[in-house]
């Protein structure tokens, strides 16, 4: 999202974050352990679809194993409609996390018994875990971040497990137990309807954050594999966000005039409804892969820098198409590009992309053999 993919965001939160954390961890006298009695929680994360996505698992064993607690998510504008699609009770406050006066004031206002800040990076939400007056606050200790100097209940954010993981042991860290993953209630929209009951494949070619085009497929190479699922006898629809519809215009007038482009005309809910809907996503990894997944759609998603291991997506019907290259599969945070290869999305294959279609939905063409 913005805030991820912003240099001076990113460079604010750093040189400004560390050292504001560091004075008031100084300052903040921090518990010893957190309260016997949790009767309101608080749980923040303000950016990032697709890690929203993979936190809604751990968040339905949260509310199990504090059902009498009041669950209060705290959101941003980017991931608060995606969060009111989470199966569990709570309430959702969305906040701009970049008013850090109003932010603290509002939670200051609900004087949480627990307070558990999601971000595995970002200073920002750290500090305002640290004002918040929360009785007690759980977050991340992050290898080179410098963000845990005033939580009382510090968890190890771990590279060598999926992000599905982290989020378990966070919430583990405040009394949960379990294993549920991701999921997604559908909107209830009638965003799917303009397909007519058509069979209908969505391609979301677009990543996000720090160096997104080195995420990216090339679009020959989608041509190639819209040209075969056209043949299956499937529509192929775009999606992607405002930002992406140059792009996915230049993409679909490249690859076929019978492409349908969405790119910039649905919102959240109805995205989710039209990816609810497809017999299949297709999906560079970012958070339309993560989406589709917790739905349950047949998913398959394409890895390059970034690893199946901690990244891809979570799902029954979910799988994952890795580059072929030595050396892929390096992310961990979403920035370490220096050093790396820049190559990798061209180790995946159509043929492998394909194939891995085919392994999760039929043809519909008449006659056509896979």
């Amino acid at each position: 999202m913005k805030s991820r993919g912003s240099t001076r965001l990113r460079l604010a939160d750093r040189y400004v974050g560390i050292p504001l954390l560091a004075i008031l961890g100084l300052l903040r006298r921090r518990a010893s352990q957190l309260p016997p009695a949790v009767l309101s929680i608080g749980v923040m994360k303000t950016t990032a679809i697709g890690d929203t996505v993979l936190l809604s698992g751990a968040l339905h064993d949260l509310a199990a194993a504090h059902p009498q607690a009041q669950l209060t998510f705290i959101a941003g504008p980017d991931n608060a409609a995606l969060v009111r699609l989470f199966p569990e009770p709570r309430q959702v406050v969305v906040v701009d996390p970049t008013s850090p006066v109003r932010v603290v004031s509002m939670l200051r206002d609900y004087r949480f018994d627990l307070l558990i800040d999601c971000g595995p990076w970002a200073r920002s939400e750290a500090v305002y875990s640290a004002l918040s007056g929360a009785a007690g606050t759980v977050g991340y200790r992050t290898k080179g971040q410098h963000r845990h100097f005033c939580q009382d209940v510090s968890v190890d954010h771990l590279e060598s497990v999926h992000e599905s993981e982290n989020y378990r042991r966070l919430m583990a860290a405040a009394g949960a137990t379990g294993d549920t993953s991701p999921r997604l209630l559908a909107a209830g929209t009638a965003a799917a309807a303009r397909f007519a009951d058509k069979p209908y494949i969505v391609v979301h070619a677009w990543p996000s954050g720090v160096h997104s085009e080195l995420k990216e497929w090339p679009s020959e190479r989608w041509c190639a594999l819209i040209r075969l699922l056209e043949e299956d006898g499937y529509v192929v629809a775009l999606s992607g966000g405002p930002a992406d519809v140059p792009k996915s215009a230049v993409l679909a007038k490249l690859c076929s005039a019978q492409v349908a482009d969405l790119a910039g005309q649905l919102n959240l809910a109805e995205l989710t409804d039209v990816l609810n809907a497809a017999a299949c996503v297709v999906s560079v990894n970012t958070g339309v892969m993560h989406m589709a997944a917790a739905l349950g759609v047949p998913t398959v998603s394409l890895n390059g820098p970034t690893s199946e291991r901690r990244w891809g997506p979570v799902g029954r019907r979910a799988t994952s198409v890795n580059s072929r290259f030595p050396g892929c599969g390096f992310l961990h945070l979403g920035g370490e590009f220096e050093g790396n290869r820049t190559d990798c999305m061209l180790g995946i294959d159509v043929q492998a992309v394909y194939e891995a279609i085919t392994s999760v939905v039929q043809p519909v063409a008449p006659g056509r053999a896979v």
